[in-house]
């Protein structure tokens, strides 16, 4: 507000520039970028010399990098980066001495990363833990970004949870700690990743910690997905998975459409509350899972957990009916079913609502997809023989 007021007021043209200026540099750290760029157009109109300084190409490239990675999915536009690369090489090249070159070779790094350069990144994330900068963190900063590129580009899992470890110690206790939850929650999938457990589970409560102590609703959502995703598969771990889901949901906006965030958590809680011998809570998961993404990869194996739930608590017209769906997509997507199981369910749904002749059926599919020593197999032939005597009493 004062720099509006001042702005208002008469000033010569240096003042003028000079409080521009600082207003893009508050709307680029406050994420109003189009806002920070319009300044730095009255800028260019009122002293076009200033674009010949180092820390004015700065501003206006992070402005360009920052509306490139703020920008709604599906509208980014990639002339922003072109114009951040290209000022920022021309920092490079023109003010090699300058007192921030060490947070330029770290901005253009990110640059070549969003553009799959994942090497030129390299070199440029290591070229700037050695040069001179203002940015307190930047080592941090350099060695989370070497991770990422080792556990996301190269998989290279051991050196990218040494890299993550030294953003940890490095990051200065005067930052924001909000950075050091998405770190964490990085931590916490490599770990998962390096089948390391326990020191993934660790590194995800570290993460809802810090989210917890800076009250950070964005941060906490990462970390409880992250934490929840690493604790899903365990076995007794499901109410505990159930109640950081639980606060995951509670804590986001719930999405309009489709969204493959919410349907994963949904998935998730479904499975927890399966185990947990909740099937009621697990129909309606799994439900809301295909609501949220009914494209999933998965469906398939969704629409059969979806029916065991239903049949568990006597919904057998809703099992038959995710059942048939699940056959349904297989044909159209000339997928074969190999899993005895779904026409085993298919067959006590309809036994369960006195449809003989076409659990007969379905017990007769599941036997020919079924191993002869399968543990199921004498049970189907024991039902098949009941379905088969009431079917002739029809």
């Amino acid at each position: 507000m004062q720099i509006a007021r001042a702005l208002r007021s008469n000033l010569n043209t240096d003042e003028r520039v000079h409080l521009l200026l600082m207003r893009a540099r508050v709307r680029l750290k406050t994420g109003r970028i189009d806002e920070a760029l319009l300044d730095l157009g009255k800028v260019q109109s009122l002293n076009s010399k200033c674009f010949e300084q180092p820390q004015v190409l700065e501003l206006l490239a992070d402005c360009h990098l920052a509306r490139f990675e703020l920008a709604t999915v599906g509208f980014a536009d990639r002339s922003d980066t072109d114009k951040a690369r290209h000022l920022y090489g021309r920092i490079l090249a023109d003010h090699p001495n300058y007192n921030n070159i060490g947070w330029i070779q770290y901005q253009l790094g990110r640059v070549l990363l969003t553009e799959y350069r994942s090497e030129e990144a390299t070199n440029c994330f290591h070229a700037a833990l050695l040069e001179a900068s203002d940015v307190a963190a930047l080592t941090a900063y350099c060695y989370e970004r070497l991770g990422f590129i080792d556990f996301y580009e190269l998989r290279q899992i051991d050196r990218a949870l040494q890299f993550f470890a030294k953003a940890v110690d490095t990051y200065p206790v005067s930052e924001d700690p909000y950075w050091l939850v998405q770190v964490h929650v990085l931590r916490s999938r490599a770990l998962r990743e390096a089948r390391r457990i326990d020191e993934a589970v660790s590194a995800a409560r570290t993460a809802v910690e810090i989210a917890l102590t800076i009250e950070s609703r964005r941060g906490l959502a990462d970390a409880l997905l992250s934490i929840s995703e690493t604790l899903s598969p365990l076995v007794d771990h499901e109410r505990e998975t159930i109640h950081f889901l639980l606060q995951f949901v509670q804590i986001s906006r719930k999405p309009p459409g489709i969204d493959v965030t919410w349907a994963r958590v949904h998935e998730m809680l479904g499975d927890a509350y399966y185990r947990t011998g909740q099937h009621a809570s697990a129909l309606a998961a799994y439900e809301a899972a295909l609501n949220y993404n009914p494209y999933s990869p998965w469906k398939m194996s969704l629409y059969y957990r979806l029916a065991k739930s239903a049949y568990q608590v006597g919904e057998f017209r809703r099992a038959l009916q995710a059942l048939e769906r699940l056959v349904r997509d297989a044909e159209s997507e000339d997928e074969a079913i190999r899993d005895h199981r779904i026409f085993f369910l298919m067959g006590n749904s309809l036994y369960a609502l006195s449809r003989f002749e076409e659990a007969v059926s379905s017990y007769e599919k599941a036997l020919t997809l079924a191993d002869e020593d399968n543990p199921d197999t004498q049970q189907m032939r024991h039902y098949l023989r009941i379905a088969t005597g009431f079917s002739r009493h029809v």
